[in-house]
């Protein structure tokens, strides 16, 4: 069976990291729209442009994967794993991952998103 390059398993990885990530903010963003919160615009706009930031690096990450003809495609979830099918070269591979590790990349994923947004200019000081 075939081994994916250092560069196909990285792209594959951040690939199944970046689309979960989307999915959990995607939730989140209608929770909060219907959260009985008194200043929810501001959560739904940090939100809402993190979303922005997830889309265009995932079209970026589709268009690597396309050149190296890489495909990702869940298979199968339970309590404790979830099952990838990696197609590349083709060939077909199985990757098993542990549900608290990927939840635990997630929510590294998701800091760094938040921490990492441009809050220059967004609010004003007093002196």
């Amino acid at each position: 069976m075939s081994r994916l390059s250092k560069k196909e398993e990285q792209l594959s990885e951040t690939y199944i990291l970046t689309e979960l990530t989307r999915s959990v903010l995607e939730r989140d963003l209608k929770a909060f729209q219907q959260a009985p919160v008194k200043l929810k615009q501001p959560y739904i706009a940090l939100l809402e442009k993190t979303l922005n930031t997830i889309s265009k690096e995932s079209f970026k990450l589709k268009e690597q994967m396309r050149d190296l003809n890489l495909n990702v495609s869940k298979q199968q979830s339970d309590d404790t794993f979830t099952e990838y099918m990696i197609f590349c070269r083709g060939y077909v591979l199985t990757a098993k991952y542990m549900n608290t590790h990927l939840r635990n990349q997630v929510a590294d994923y998701i800091s760094r998103y938040f921490t990492s947004q441009d809050m220059e200019g967004n609010h004003t000081q007093s002196s």
